[in-house]
């Protein structure tokens, strides 16, 4: 897994590069001291995670998060901060963070968080999590709406259901009013277009894009 570390302090990057390359599965391919230097590095170098502190020089950490959310998608961004407010918070979850810790928690946690988020978790290791949940619920509403626009709304569908857990084809097929055949004949037109090499890893990316919550 390949990580960017954006931090104007040297000492933060150089204890957060030190942690994870600790892991055997984590390289640091570039530190950030600015902004715009993060935003440089992600496109250039597309790592999978990069770790942002929020108030930096030359474009804050939530400008640079924008940016290379909108430049690289599928590059998650976990957003590393000494502030926990709710508008810090929320600004976050806005630009397109998968992630929020605070510095001051546990050190050990990062690997963790980097690997989650990677995955298509969303962390957010705060000390209240309640007041939060309006906005989780508003980004995983969105999330799914927004997810795989190259399939039709029927293909949606039914990628919605075969991901929900303990379904099966001819519950699906059951539950629509078709053929098992019909299904199997989309769920096939359906990893085509996604890449999906089979029906488990469509299953796996159905649910990381919050898909698989039933009707």
């Amino acid at each position: 897994m390949r990580v960017v570390i954006a931090d104007d302090h040297a000492f933060t990057r150089y204890g957060l590069r030190v942690l994870l390359e600790s892991d055997a599965g984590i390289t640091v391919v570039a530190e950030a001291r600015d902004g715009r230097e993060a935003v440089e590095q992600t496109i250039g170098l597309r790592p999978d995670v990069v770790i942002m502190d929020v108030r930096m020089p030359n474009g804050s950490g939530l400008w640079a998060t924008r940016e290379i959310r909108r430049a690289h998608p599928d590059t998650k961004v976990l957003v590393h901060s000494e502030y926990e407010t709710d508008p810090n918070v929320m600004a976050a979850m806005r630009a397109g963070a998968s992630g929020f810790l605070m510095k001051a928690g546990d050190v050990t946690q990062i690997i963790r968080a980097v690997r989650d988020v990677a995955a298509g978790a969303w962390i957010f290791n705060l000390s209240d999590t309640s007041r939060m949940r309006p906005w989780f619920d508003e980004l995983r509403t969105a999330r799914r709406d927004g997810a795989f626009p190259e399939l039709t709304p029927r293909e949606r569908e039914i990628l919605n259901l075969i991901a929900t857990p303990s379904q099966t084809t001819a519950g699906v097929a059951a539950r629509l009013g078709i053929s098992t055949k019909r299904v199997e004949n989309a769920v096939t037109d359906i990893k085509t277009k996604l890449g999906a090499a089979d029906r488990a890893q469509l299953i796996a990316m159905a649910r990381a894009a919050g898909l698989g919550t039933g009707p």
